[in-house]
């Protein structure tokens, strides 16, 4: 276990948890700026949720494909979805608390987003726990457990972009 990485991913840890502590509290508020890309219009913090979510639905792919193929290439492979995957899950964090804050008068629907970040949560404590290794005596749940949460992530994120998009 390398104690760079464990360093890289307690900060950023660390730093989504005083994030969302500080936007949960409203000390601070990213503010509200409309951007158009692509034909979309979105407010910056949903923005910022679209990129960790993309990055996180891309990027996990890759982990079994490296893992098959290239098992050289796996130790790194597994430092950068671990840093890149936290990083993302900062970014979805904050989209998360700027919606679950926002005034009654223009309080969004939470159902597929709470469902969908808790489920993030716990695909993330379940890498985390399988990296650490402290887990091994529930080492065979946790690698079933790890992969159940990344399809459930997957398919709740479609119902969520489809109820976005008042497509269901």
């Amino acid at each position: 276990m390398n104690k760079w990485v464990i360093l890289v991913l307690s900060l950023i840890l660390m730093a989504t948890i005083i994030i969302e502590a500080v936007i949960f509290l409203r000390i601070f508020r990213f503010p509200f700026v409309q951007i158009t890309f692509l034909g979309a219009t979105h407010s910056l913090t949903h923005w910022i949720g679209w990129i960790g979510t993309l990055y996180i639905a891309f990027s996990t792919p890759l982990q079994p494909i490296v893992k098959r193929k290239a098992p050289k290439r796996l130790k790194a492979m597994l430092n950068i979805h671990m840093a890149g995957n936290m990083l993302a899950v900062l970014l979805v964090s904050i989209h998360f608390a700027h919606q679950v804050t926002r005034p009654l008068s223009s309080y969004p629907d939470l159902g597929t987003g709470v469902v969908l970040y808790a489920v993030m949560v716990l695909l993330v404590a379940t890498g985390m726990a399988m990296y650490s290794g402290k887990v091994t005596r529930f080492s065979k749940q946790t690698r079933f457990l790890h992969p159940g949460f990344a399809l459930t992530f997957y398919s709740v994120i479609i119902v969520h972009i489809l109820q976005g998009v008042a497509i269901i």
